[in-house]
């Protein structure tokens, strides 16, 4: 009995340290986040490329950042000294190969399997369907910028956030209610009535098309809220689908969900999304 007492003491100084380890680099890693240079990853000059860089020119506020090519991010991308930002391959426990493309932040790091990375990912933006290149992402892309470093600037004052995975990327629909809010028609997930969703949101809320929601992006709607789905090519059983609500003018991130796509649960909203949303509208 003795021996097994002082095991689990063991066991549990070990885990203490360990953990404490993880805190302080994680604190590390966030609190001199604004004295290390990010490294934007520009690994070509398609219209998304395009789009990230000039995001970044004009909105990255939280640390300096140079530009580099694919090429040197190879050269250095184990130097703990750099952040990158890159576009991402995002392979799930049960894929064989990518579905999906994401936006990540990342320090650099020694890699291991899989091009998984050893030190901290700091946060990770679906982007879009693997080779998707109907440009359908480009109006959000200000958007994801701003995202990443508000979430940086939470995460400095609670570092708990950084180990809450993706949840902790934005999850704010008290503040919503009363705002009005765009889906795209083809959205939502699961079969509705004529006006539903209007009425749902107390005439709040309404779907329209893509080039309306590009509309509240490219010249910012007041307090408007727009919808965004990233789901893989062809809406594959066992895929992963992302549903987020986007802020046209302030750019914070009000709802962040995945669901896996299978016969019940189509690509899109859900029911069960559109009906936790729609709660501050109905109070």
């Amino acid at each position: 009995m003795r021996q097994l007492s002082l095991l689990l003491l063991s066991l549990f100084l070990v885990t203490n340290i360990s953990a404490q380890k993880i805190i302080k680099e994680a604190k590390n890693n966030f609190n001199n986040f604004a004295l290390r240079v990010t490294k934007v990853v520009i690994p070509g000059t398609s219209l998304l490329d395009m789009s990230i860089r000039d995001a970044v020119i004009k909105g990255w506020k939280v640390s300096p950042y140079e530009f580099c090519t694919t090429q040197e991010y190879e050269k250095i991308k184990e130097d703990t000294s750099f952040f990158f930002l890159l576009r991402t391959d995002g392979i799930f426990g049960n894929e064989y190969e990518p579905r999906l493309e994401f936006l990540t932040l990342i320090k650099g790091g020694p890699e291991f399997k899989r091009g998984l990375f050893y030190s901290a990912e700091i946060i990770s933006l679906p982007l879009q369907a693997k080779d998707d290149d109907s440009g359908e992402i480009l109006p959000f892309v200000p958007a994801y910028i701003s995202i990443m470093q508000n979430y940086i600037y939470k995460v400095q004052k609670g570092i708990l956030r950084a180990f809450t995975g993706e949840s902790s990327y934005g999850e704010n629909l008290s503040e919503i209610k009363g705002k009005p809010i765009l889906f795209n028609s083809s959205d939502i997930g699961f079969p509705t009535r004529e006006d539903e969703i209007k009425w749902t949101f107390r005439d709040r809320a309404k779907c329209v098309t893509g080039d309306e929601i590009e509309s509240a992006l490219n010249v910012p709607a007041p307090e408007t809220i727009v919808g965004l789905v990233i789901s893989p090519e062809g809406n594959p059983k066992g895929g992963y689908c992302y549903k987020l609500l986007i802020g046209a003018e302030n750019h914070e991130l009000y709802f962040f969900k995945k669901h896996k796509i299978g016969s019940r649960l189509q690509a899109g909203f859900t029911r069960e999304d559109i009906k936790k949303i729609s709660l501050p509208y109905q109070r």
